[in-house]
């Protein structure tokens, strides 16, 4: 069974979710902080490695108005870093709102830190790509 990966991009935080095994649920793996936790590369790596990844599902960050930005292109260009790097398939999937939809989530919870969003933000985004009916016809940017 094939297992995906989903990145929620950021400058110093990148939140990580995986799917299960039967690849229908995502759950929040945790965050990965730039400068504290060591390549973002080799971490993912052993992730791939260790749940046998298939997929990377990165967030693209658009505009309300469906339009990128700044950030947009710095997720593509870490999209074609992880292409070369790990040589599997690599989704960028509209992840507008997911960030708002975690404060939602997190707004239950007293005191919920950065980190909590980004991976709560990394499983909606990989969620909604497992949830899309027929997902391997979507219409989607996929690099490979």
């Amino acid at each position: 069974m094939p297992c995906y990966l989903g990145l929620d991009y950021g400058l110093r935080r990148i939140g990580i979710a995986s799917s299960d095994p039967d690849a229908s649920l995502a759950f929040a793996v945790g965050t990965h902080v730039e400068g504290r936790d060591g390549s973002i590369l080799s971490y993912l790596g052993t992730l791939i490695s260790d749940r046998n990844v298939t997929v990377l599902v990165l967030g693209l960050p658009l505009t309300a108005d469906g339009r990128e930005d700044d950030m947009a292109r710095r997720v593509r260009k870490f999209s074609q870093r992880l292409l070369r790097e790990f040589q599997i398939e690599v989704v960028l999937w509209d992840e507008r709102y997911s960030s708002a939809e975690a404060d939602r989530w997190l707004d239950l919870r007293r005191r919920p830190g950065k980190e909590d969003r980004d991976s709560l933000a990394a499983q909606i985004i990989l969620q909604s790509f497992l949830d899309s009916p027929g997902r391997d016809d979507v219409p989607r940017e996929v690099l490979s």
